[in-house]
């Protein structure tokens, strides 16, 4: 007889531990894949192409995603603590109020991203906001919309 798992089976990268290496992430590409849940504190996604990928509840604490694209992404719940999101293009991404914990914004792209009012609130007045994305041209206050 065939086996169905009802719960925890994922999909994609779904619960992975992604800390041991054996994934390439760093400048790699992977298209509306789900990373719920996994485990990837410090781990490099830097140059990584990721638009449409899901870390919903996801430990990315002190992860570095500089110059990352994660093009409506959703991050949502995400551990996000001290988390570098230089340069990331966030365009049309899901954020929910755990990115109010991450390391750093500089040139980051917020366009059309979804998010609480208090968070886009509190990541207007962040001291490094006042740099413009090297490949969305977006500057970050602008595509929070600050006020």
């Amino acid at each position: 007889p065939e086996t169905i798992a009802v719960s925890g089976g994922g999909k994609d990268y779904a619960n992975k531990d992604l800390r041991d290496g054996d994934l390439k992430l760093e400048g790699a590409t992977y298209v509306g894949k789900d990373f719920t849940q996994v485990l990837a504190n410090e781990v490099s996604f830097k140059g990584a192409k990721m638009p449409g990928c899901r870390f919903y509840k996801s430990n990315l604490n002190n992860a570095d995603f500089t110059n990352a694209d994660l093009n409506t992404a959703s991050l949502e719940d995400a551990g996000l603590e001290g988390t570098i999101f230089d340069n990331t293009n966030l365009s049309g991404a899901y954020i929910s109020s755990s990115f109010e914990m991450v390391g750093s914004i500089k040139g980051a792209d917020f366009t059309d991203a979804l998010m609480p009012k208090k968070t886009q609130a509190n990541l207007c007045s962040r001291a490094d906001i006042d740099e413009t994305n090297s490949v969305t041209g977006a500057n970050t206050r602008d595509s929070l919309m600050c006020e």
